[in-house]
């Protein structure tokens, strides 16, 4: 008897990121489910005349499931709007993406997609806007998001902390750096710049930032 062949959304997933064919065939299920949830749960709108497709939408839904994937909650926030632009805002050349607290998320499409997977080294468009999302649930949006105890709160802070100073001062001393500038302009930048470095590029995170990635993989991980 022949097995069934992918379905279509399956192989939008695939062509979004190669990091879900490497999934097993259960965690694979899992995310399939969790894009399908997003893709229900979200309201994609296109702006200036930019047409939102399936493809569009999978991949939008891809980058943030990545997320999710090992954690216990299901789902974003309820309430999540998406409008996505082909192109910044004239005014803002540099324009990635825009989070807002009440929900509502801006996007440049032609940033998520320059460069393949990511639209600079170590941080996608996509995921590092939507990383905001998580970091909002503790009220602050301080790069701190809400973590599993009190003991792992001092700890994420501590090696956060001296992680994004160590970061600032080869930016300042001229030193080269693996992860995009952008992610020494904040805490939270720095935790978003650095989760979208720990799903597209684990080894360097690893190689270079050791202390964040084991924060972040205890995050992601839910504790494990």
């Amino acid at each position: 008897m022949s097995m069934a062949g992918p379905t279509r959304l399956e192989i939008m997933i695939d062509a979004a990121s190669p990091v879900v064919a490497k999934l097993s065939p259960e965690r694979r299920a899992r995310f399939t489910h969790l894009v399908d949830q997003f893709l229900q749960d979200v309201e994609f709108r296109g702006a200036d005349g930019f047409d939102v497709t399936s493809r569009v939408r999978v991949t939008l839904a891809t980058y943030a499931c990545l997320l999710l994937l090992n954690r216990p909650r299901e789902r974003f926030d309820l309430g999540m709007r998406i409008v996505i632009r082909e192109r910044g805002v004239p005014t803002d050349d540099q324009m990635m993406g825009r989070y807002s607290r009440w929900g509502r998320m801006d996007l440049c499409w032609a940033s998520i997609m320059k460069d393949g997977v990511l639209s600079i080294p170590g941080c996608c468009a996509a995921m590092h806007e939507l990383a905001h999302r998580l970091d909002n649930r503790n009220i602050f949006r301080d790069g701190l998001p809400a973590t599993h105890s009190a003991e792992c709160h001092e700890k994420w802070c501590a090696d956060m902390d001296e992680e994004l100073d160590f970061l600032r001062t080869r930016l300042a001393n001229g030193f080269e750096t693996p992860l995009t500038p952008h992610a020494a302009t904040s805490q939270a930048d720095f935790f978003n710049c650095t989760t979208t470095a720990y799903f597209e590029q684990p080894d360097m995170l690893r190689d270079h930032f050791r202390r964040v990635h084991d924060r972040l993989a205890h995050f992601y991980e839910d504790g494990r």
